[in-house]
C-alpha cells in the first residue's frame, strides 16, 4: 500500500490549510488523468499514541470494490514544537522575538557581504527589520498600558510613583519629561499606532502571536535542538503505526516549507544512523518550497555530519519556484534546471520540478517593499481546492516513478 505522511509548513493552521485540502487537490489531479471513473475521499481520525492524533485521508475509486489508490496521514508537529512557548503571554513572546532578532542581526548583516548559497540576503534583512518593528511595537504596549492607568490618578500620586521608581533603581536626578502628561501623551501615540495596525492587518493580534511563537520555536529547534527529540520521536511512532497497520506499505513524505526540514532531519539524522523503518519502508520524499538554502545560510551547522546516501532507494521530488525567496532549487545558481547537489555534495540529488505562477523576473523596489518574493512562498496552490496547484506536476512525476497507480 502506497502511503503518504503529510508534514505541513509553519503557519498553515492560520491559513486554514489541512491534509483534507491537500488530499482533495491530489484527487483532482487524478481525476484529470482519467475518464469515466469516479473518485472520492474517506476521512478518519486515529491515535498513534495515547495523546497524539493523526487525520487519515483515503483516496479511492468508487465501485464494487472501492479500490484504494492512496492513503495520507498527517503529522501534527506544531503543538509539539510550540507547547513550551505557548504558555507565555503576548508580551513575553515578543520580548523573546526581540532578543532573537537582536542576537541574529550581526549575522544577517554579515550575509549581505558573504551570502554563501543564498541569493536574497537583502530581502532577509528587510524581513528581520519588520520582525524588529513588530516586536518593539508590542513591547511598547507596556508603557502605553501604564499610561492609561496613570490617567486615573492625580498628578501627586503619579509624582510619588515616579519618585518610588527612582528610589528603587537608585536614580538621584530627575528624569526629564517624566510626568503624568508624558504618560498620557505616550499612551495616546502608542495606542493609536496599534489601532492602525489592527485596522490594516486582519487578525493582527493572532498573527503577531503566531509569528513570534513559530519563529522563535523554529529557531530554537534549528539552533539548540529544543523539542527535536520529542518531535522526531513522535514522527517515528507515527511511521511505526503506519508500518503496523498498512500491509506491505511504502511510505512517502509529502512536505511543505518547514515541514520539509523536519522530514530531512528525520531521514538524515546526525551521525548517519537511520532507523529500521526509514531503511525498509521509506520510498519517497516530496519537498515543496523547501527553505534548505535559507537554513544552510543562516544556520550553517544544522546540516553537518549527515552524509547518508540512499542511492536509488529513495525517490526525492523537489518542487520550487525561482521567484520564491525561501525555496531551493539545489543548484549553484538561481536558474531553472536539474539539481546539482543534494543535502550535501555527495548525497542523493532530488528530481527538480519547477512551478511558476507569474513572471519569473518580477523585480523592482515596489515588489521588494511588498515582500513579493516572500509572498511567492505561498503560491504553490490556491487557497481553494478547485484552483490549480503544483500537485499536477507532482502527480505526473509520482506516476512516472511508480509511486502511485492510477
Amino acid at each position: 500500500m502506497k502511503t503518504g505522511i503529510y508534514i505541513a509548513g509553519l503557519g498553515q493552521s492560520f491559513n486554514k490549510e489541512t491534509i483534507e485540502k491537500y488530499a482533495q487537490r491530489l484527487l483532482n489531479e487524478i481525476r484529470f488523468k482519467t475518464t469515466g471513473v469516479d473518485y472520492d475521499l474517506a476521512i478518519e481520525k486515529i491515535n498513534y499514541t495515547k495523546d497524539r492524533e493523526s487525520t487519515v485521508v483515503t483516496l479511492f475509486e468508487k465501485g464494487a470494490e472501492n479500490r484504494i489508490l492512496y492513503k495520507l496521514y498527517d503529522f501534527k508537529y506544531h503543538e509539539i514544537l510550540t507547547e513550551k512557548f505557548n504558555n507565555y503571554s503576548l508580551i513575553m513572546r515578543n520580548f523573546w522575538l526581540l532578543l532573537l532578532v537582536i542576537r541574529k542581526f550581526p549575522f544577517i548583516l554579515k550575509r549581505l557581504f558573504f551570502p554563501k548559497n543564498y541569493s536574497r540576503p537583502f530581502q532577509t534583512l528587510y524581513l528581520f527589520m519588520i520582525f524588529l518593528l513588530i516586536a518593539i511595537t508590542v513591547i511598547l504596549m507596556l508603557p502605553a498600558t501604564l499610561g492609561v492607568i496613570m490617567t486615573f490618578f492625580d498628578a501627586d500620586v503619579v509624582s510619588n510613583f515616579i519618585s518610588n521608581v527612582k528610589d528603587f533603581f537608585g536614580i538621584s536626578s530627575d528624569i526629564p519629561g517624566l510626568s503624568k502628561s508624558f504618560f498620557k501623551g505616550a499612551s495616546a501615540v502608542i495606542v493609536s499606532a496599534t489601532a492602525v495596525l489592527l485596522l490594516i492587518v486582519p487578525n493582527a493580534n493572532v498573527l503577531i502571536a503566531n509569528l513570534a511563537t513559530e519563529f522563535v520555536c523554529a529557531n530554537d529547534y534549528l539552533e539548540h535542538g529544543i523539542q527535536k527529540q520529542l518531535l522526531k520521536g513522535n514522527l517515528e511512532l507515527l511511521v511505526e503505526y503506519v508500518t503496523e497497520h498498512e500491509p506491505d506499505c511504502k511510505i512517502h513524505f509529502h512536505t511543505y516549507s518547514f515541514g520539509s526540514i523536519i522530514a530531512l532531519d528525520f531521514l538524515h539524522p546526525f551521525g548517519g544512523r537511520v532507523t529500521r523503518n526509514v531503511e525498509h519502508y521509506c520510498e519517497a520524499l516530496i519537498t515543496i518550497g523547501t527553505p534548505f538554502s535559507f537554513i544552510n545560510t543562516y544556520y550553517p551547522d544544522f546540516y553537518k555530519n549527515r552524509n547518508i546516501d540512499f542511492g536509488n532507494k529513495l525517490c526525492w521530488l523537489n518542487v520550487y519556484s525561482v521567484t520564491d525567496a525561501l525555496a531551493t532549487n539545489f543548484r549553484k545558481d538561481n536558474n531553472i534546471g536539474e539539481a546539482q547537489f543534494g543535502l550535501t555534495q555527495t548525497t542523493t540529488k532530488p528530481v527538480n520540478i519547477n512551478y511558476e505562477v507569474t513572471a519569473i523576473n518580477k523585480k523592482g523596489i515596489i515588489n521588494f517593499i511588498m515582500l513579493y518574493s516572500i509572498k511567492a512562498h505561498g503560491m504553490y496552490w490556491d487557497p481553494k481546492v478547485e484552483g490549480q496547484s503544483c500537485l499536477g506536476l507532482v502527480c505526473d512525476e509520482m506516476e512516472r516513478n511508480k509511486l502511485i497507480e492510477i
